[in-house]
């Protein structure tokens, strides 16, 4: 089992239990339980949970695997995804740029002219200003876990836009249960985004398909994906 996934399952415990015991997750990860040790203690570093003698438990404000640590993984592929990704803007568009690892990887590859990029990624407005790209940050609540901001006052401001084109994220994508994340609000604001574009795009790796999280936020015909990876049936970018 990836790192990644043990991760996610340790978060799924401590968000389900008071405390997660490392026998708990050894029975749901086949790895020694030195391994187990040495995640809670970097998950413990990143902020991401509170260790005690024995196991974990919840981080309240932590429900995905952190932006640092996302973006150290597949990092070959999700640059590749994002160089395919930013050769579709053209000049004088209007861009939406969802927050994450891969659309953070198409900001050296943006080269269209007089464009305006909407976003609510955090890591992506100082490698924005480098480019000297027109930028507008939208209003709302800054989360530390994805270092996205979300929310009811993201959702509103939305309807003072309409996007040429829009990149965006997803934590799952399966046949039966679509497009999915794991947090109401960002779920909202993607499913928004999608509306109130001329072409909305996902971009994922591998790794992202036939996962299942908790919040679908679009049918698998309502985007075109960009990927590396073709395993289900829906659209892709060639």
């Amino acid at each position: 089992m990836r790192k990644q996934d043990r991760w996610q399952v340790i978060l799924n415990l401590c968000q389900t239990k008071e405390k997660v015991s490392t026998e708990d997750i050894l029975n749901i990860c086949p790895v020694s339980i030195a391994t187990i040790r040495r995640d809670l203690q970097q998950m413990e570093d990143l902020h991401m949970i509170h260790r005690f003698h024995g196991g974990a438990m919840s981080n309240t404000q932590v429900d995905e695997l952190p932006m640092i640590y996302k973006s150290s993984e597949n990092a070959g592929e999700k640059v590749r995804i994002a160089r395919k990704a930013a050769l579709l803007i053209q000049n004088n568009q209007t861009i939406y740029l969802d927050a994450g690892s891969t659309t953070f990887e198409m900001i050296p590859y943006i080269h269209s002219k007089n464009i305006t990029v909407v976003t609510i990624g955090i890591p992506h407005l100082s490698a924005l200003l480098e480019r000297n790209i027109h930028t507008i940050v939208l209003p709302g609540t800054l989360r530390k876990s994805t270092e996205a901001i979300t929310g009811a006052k993201t959702f509103e401001y939305l309807d003072s836009f309409y996007f040429d084109l829009a990149f965006m994220g997803a934590n799952g994508i399966h046949p039966k249960a679509q497009i999915t994340t794991t947090n109401d609000w960002e779920a909202a604001v993607k499913e928004k985004v999608i509306q109130r574009s001329n072409q909305a795009y996902i971009l994922a790796d591998s790794t992202k398909f036939n996962r299942i999280y908790p919040i679908k936020f679009a049918d698998l015909d309502d985007v075109i994906c960009i990927s590396d990876s073709h395993p289900i049936n829906m659209t892709y970018l060639d």
